[in-house]
């Protein structure tokens, strides 16, 4: 039978675990948002309407 000095119980390890999920996704996304600031500022953004980007990647 655990004690109470045994470690977290199993809800706060899987809050945690959503934590450091949570952390990752948002780090992606940071990355992601400076890659697209960076790409602007360097005049490497594509002014065309999606559709014809789309319409391009399916040629």
């Amino acid at each position: 039978m655990p004690t109470m000095n045994s470690g977290p119980p199993q809800a706060l390890r899987r809050l945690h675990r959503e934590k450091a999920v949570e952390r990752e996704k948002l780090g992606k996304l940071r990355r992601a948002i400076l890659v697209g600031v960076d790409d602007c500022k360097n005049g490497r953004l594509d002014d065309r309407p999606i559709a014809d980007i789309l319409n391009d990647i399916d040629d």
